[in-house]
């Protein structure tokens, strides 16, 4: 072959883009400024909730924004056939404001700024290349590739605003430690494929067992943490054996191979065991050390030790 030949530019014919994928039919709030910068909230074709409740669907960590502090509603129209969001301020202490202006009721433009508390957020209209890639950056930089759970790191700065904002209003909150039983077996008796599999399906039942407003994380190899938003050691407990049960229950299956895998958890609440992270997990992993010593596949909290 000749030089000439290798310097060639080659021909190949691809698919046009498709037009309809070019259209910019995906609204989202991307948190510009506050505690989860970067989280795209994905605006549905109904009314949502923006405040600071564990039951709003949109949640922010802000103690300035009020528990249900705005609404975005979205119109349709039929002769235009296009989509129209809008802000609408439900009372809130502290306003809600669109590009620096107080609003009672706006109609959001693409790139507008919405200002709830101390947190800003931008409306966007995204096409779908666009929504896949901020989607895939994101997911890169703050998820768990295998779990599809918080990364610890990332968890962490979530669960300290969090637990501060529950400190302060006098509001519990708990943490569950998890730790896989026997996991190395696995490892070493079905390969690391399987091992992968387990730990994927375990992540996917851990989002599946408990409240959207609750938080998850791999904390690192089979162990697993979440936080639970005001919530006392009580319903933290019913938590952490929804979870149990779940895995318990379930045959993970790869290959023609099925295992019965079982996960023990630690319980702990603040401020009752502890009122920094720190304390908070330790006490949690004090708990899921007596869950591995008394049996495994249980669900122990910090006061059975009493």
């Amino acid at each position: 072959m000749s030089r000439e030949d290798l310097d060639r530019t080659l021909i190949i014919k691809r698919p046009k883009l498709d037009n309809d994928g070019l259209r910019k039919s995906h609204a989202s709030l991307i948190v510009l400024r506050g505690a989860e910068i970067g989280r795209d909230f994905r605006l549905r074709k109904g009314g949502m909730i923006i405040g600071r409740s564990v039951e709003a669907d949109i949640r922010l960590p802000d103690d300035l924004a009020s528990r249900e502090h705005a609404r975005i509603d979205c119109s349709w129209d039929i002769q235009g056939h296009s989509i129209t969001y809008a802000v609408i301020d439900l009372g809130s202490t502290n306003r809600t404001f669109v590009n620096s202006r107080p609003v009672e009721r706006a109609v959001l433009e693409d790139g507008d700024k919405v200002q709830i508390g101390d947190t800003v957020l931008k409306f966007v209209l995204m096409d779908e290349i666009d929504a896949t890639f901020h989607a895939e950056v994101r997911d890169r930089i703050t998820y768990d590739q295998l779990t599809g759970l918080l990364t610890k790191e990332s968890l962490y700065l979530a669960f300290e605003m969090e637990l501060q904002r529950c400190l302060r209003y006098g509001l519990p909150l708990a943490a569950l430690m998890m730790d896989l039983d026997w996991f190395k077996s696995v490892n070493d008796g079905h390969g690391h494929l399987m091992g992968s599999h387990v730990l994927a399906e375990v992540g996917r039942l851990i989002r599946e067992s408990i409240r959207d407003a609750d938080v998850s994380g791999r904390y690192g190899g089979e162990e697993f943490i979440s936080y639970l938003a005001e919530t006392d050691t009580k319903e933290a407990r019913r938590a952490a054996e929804r979870i149990r049960a779940a895995i318990e229950a379930h045959s993970f299956t790869l290959d023609g191979v099925t295992l019965g895998i079982t996960i023990s958890i630690g319980v702990a609440a603040a401020p009752k065991h502890g009122c920094d992270i720190k304390s908070l997990v330790k006490a949690a992993d004090r708990a899921l050390y007596r869950a591995k010593g008394s049996g495994r596949n249980r669900v122990c909290t910090v006061d059975d030790e009493d």
